[in-house]
């Protein structure tokens, strides 16, 4: 029987086989696929992240956003995740995770995102996503998953080898709308 951290590793190994100028390829397919959908054409605070080592770059989000849209990108506060609106001024600082991460302005929280991009480092073809082993993101979520009212539309972005044949989901994990890749998106 595979664990979750077998399946981790697999995935990690897998992404970071891929060579820097296939990464930036790929990476650039997902967004654009991304950035088609409806959800993300409608959004008007959008969640991403700052990639770190080999995680597929989402910076061509921004880009590709709604005009008139916002940016928010995450900041850890105690075990949870706070968003911070990006502008291209913005100062950073280093995590005490070693994460960079916006310094000053007002955290906002999930339920204000439309849309939620999050990194991963495996998915199954259902959606089910293995995070980085912090909890952070599920942590997070935990008071909006079930209102979809207030809960934003959550999305993986990653690269196709990352997939995994199945993921066991366990309790605490946080589902996603959907995983993005370069070659397709997968609906949870």
């Amino acid at each position: 029987m595979t664990t979750v951290s077998d399946q981790r590793r697999a995935a990690l190994r897998a992404r970071r086989a891929l060579s820097e100028s296939l990464s930036a390829r790929y990476g650039d397919l997902a967004c654009r696929r991304l950035a088609r959908l409806a959800v993300a054409r409608r959004a008007r605070a959008i969640g991403l992240y700052w990639p770190l080592a080999s995680e597929i770059d989402p910076r061509p989000l921004i880009a590709m956003a709604p005009p008139g849209a916002d940016i928010l990108l995450p900041r850890v506060v105690g075990q949870k995740l706070a968003f911070v609106v990006y502008t291209p001024k913005a100062r950073w600082r280093r995590s005490a995770l070693g994460i960079l991460e916006l310094r000053g302005g007002q955290p906002h929280s999930l339920a204000s995102l439309d849309l939620l991009v999050m990194p991963l480092a495996g998915f199954d073809r259902y959606g089910h996503r293995i995070g980085m082993g912090g909890g952070f993101y599920d942590r997070s979520l935990a008071g909006v998953r079930r209102r979809p009212y207030r809960s934003p539309t959550r999305i993986g972005l990653a690269f196709e080898c990352q997939q995994l044949p199945a993921v066991e989901s366990q309790p605490w994990d946080v589902e996603l709308d959907a995983v993005v890749t370069e070659r397709r998106i997968y609906r949870g």
